[in-house]
């Protein structure tokens, strides 16, 4: 029989202790960065540097608009000065990462490429932005879409993944907002009933319904099951579409009432004919 006390087998216990320790190290170190982080942060850092000067930006831009040239309008008209030019700028810069739809769901969870990070942090520094004036505002509903929004671009900037998907989101809100923020300046301006407001409101709302509810839960899908992303992202993901479904039935609705509208003033043209 062998004993206990075999030196071959003391040796064996030693070398495995060794081993352990040697692991427990090694994942204690500190993690070395490959050059494609390296470069990524090179990007990263300045871009993170310009959401607060762009946030800026946006805020003295409300207050040009608010102040100097629409002074006779409110606070809300220029507010949606703002965001219509944001929606289109960002239409434009998110159509540069996404050539064709099939790319809305291609490469979920990959790296940022410098498009990607140039149009999240624009984005990131609006939503900034609006985001105080919701709260000043007291409007709770987007307040609560904007944080779910800045926490997804956030994290996709800071970490450098997840850029495709968060670029795909980001076109797909705002691609119906030209026509949902000229709808608050049509109604500001006393056309709420003309024939134009009521086809923006129709454009809006099969925008928003396709873009949202349609494009927008399979990408909301492969965002969540994606190993690669971030809670933080997948919750982003998860919360801009129930909060897109709640407006959903809203504009379900307005449709309803806009359809009703067009063929009531045909009908009506007819019998006075």
């Amino acid at each position: 029989m062998t004993s206990s006390r075999d030196p071959h087998n003391a040796v064996s216990r030693s070398d495995r202790l060794s081993q352990r320790k040697r692991v427990c190290l090694e994942n204690m170190a500190p993690k070395t960065l490959d050059l494609a982080d390296v470069e990524y942060l090179r990007q990263a850092v300045p871009a993170l540097q310009k959401v607060v000067p762009w946030t800026v930006g946006w805020s003295c831009l409300y207050a040009v608009f608010r102040f100097g040239a629409l002074r006779t309008r409110t606070a809300g008209f220029s507010n949606r000065v703002v965001s219509l030019l944001h929606a289109i700028v960002a239409i434009f810069m998110c159509a540069r990462c996404l050539p064709t739809w099939g790319a809305l769901l291609e490469n979920v969870g990959g790296m940022n490429t410098t498009e990607h990070l140039e149009c999240m942090t624009l984005s990131l520094s609006y939503f900034v932005y609006d985001f105080l004036y919701c709260l000043l505002d007291n409007d709770v509903e987007n307040v609560i879409h904007h944080l779910f929004t800045i926490g997804g671009l956030a994290s996709g900037v800071i970490t450098g993944r997840s850029g495709p998907e968060l670029v795909g989101c980001l076109f797909l809100m705002e691609v119906s907002n030209p026509s949902l923020h000229l709808r608050t300046l049509l109604r500001e301006m006393n056309m709420k009933d003309s024939v134009l407001a009521t086809l923006n409101d129709l454009t809006f709302a099969l925008l928003f319904l396709f873009c949202r509810l349609i494009v927008g839960p399979p990408l909301v899908y492969k965002t969540v099951v994606n190993e690669s992303n971030t809670y933080i992202v997948k919750i982003g993901a998860l919360g801009i579409l129930i909060v897109s479904l709640m407006w959903g039935w809203k504009i379900i609705m307005m449709i309803v009432r806009n359809v009703r509208k067009l063929f009531g003033g045909a009908k009506a043209k007819a019998k006075k004919a």
